[in-house]
């Protein structure tokens, strides 16, 4: 049977990740062909690809960007320094997971460690998102602010790693919570998963090897 050029590249598509540099990874490869750096095995999930779990991303920025209640600032100004602060660090609670993504099974990542992203992280790839809220707030800039988000929502769709660009900034990438558990190793003694970081296992107390 012949098997067109479409679904040629995505039977490969299917069997590879990519490497932080964009170079295409074959199952296996322990390092990246284009850069030399070693394979991080966070892979391109269904989070970042498929339109349904782009909504899932939506819906949870939906939440989001709901959660901090912006529209109390068209009544007490002040109170956008509440949103900004809110969207600076959501991300950075210790589960990596803000109160959407939370909802919707989602996290953000560090591409090097696989642990959740932390504050710092979560401030870098938060801060237009959080300017953007302020402009909204304040009605300033609008166009300009929504014709970035159009652009981005645009730039993750069409990036087969489904990151932002404050992904590369920040070092980081959302996955799916499933994705994130299969990313914790095992523990030897008791077979049951613990933290990328984690030097004892918190179920047993076994120390890893």
């Amino acid at each position: 049977m012949l098997v067109s050029a479409k679904e040629q590249s995505v039977a490969v598509n299917q069997r590879s990740v990519r490497c932080e540099c964009g170079a295409r990874l074959m199952t296996g490869a322990r390092f990246c062909p284009r850069c030399g750096a070693a394979a991080h095995i966070i892979r391109p999930t269904a989070v970042a690809t498929e339109s349904r779990a782009l909504t899932r991303r939506i819906l949870a920025e939906v939440v989001d960007r709901l959660a901090p209640l912006p529209f109390i600032a068209y009544l007490f100004p002040p109170w956008v320094l509440v949103v900004v602060a809110y969207h600076l660090i959501c991300d950075g609670a210790p589960s990596g997971r803000s109160p959407g993504k939370w909802i919707f099974r989602l996290r953000v990542v560090s591409i090097s460690s696989n642990e959740p992203c932390g504050v710092g992280r979560s401030i870098l790839r938060r801060l237009p998102t959080a300017l953007g809220q302020a402009a909204y707030c304040s009605w300033v800039f609008v166009p300009l602010v929504i014709a970035y988000e159009l652009v981005s929502l645009a730039f993750v769709w069409l990036n087969p790693t489904g990151r932002r660009f404050e992904d590369y900034f920040a070092r980081t990438q959302v996955i799916s919570e499933g994705q994130y558990q299969k990313l914790r190793p095992l523990c030897g003694e008791c077979g049951l998963r613990i933290a990328v970081a984690a030097q004892y296992c918190p179920h047993c107390g076994m120390r890893r090897a």
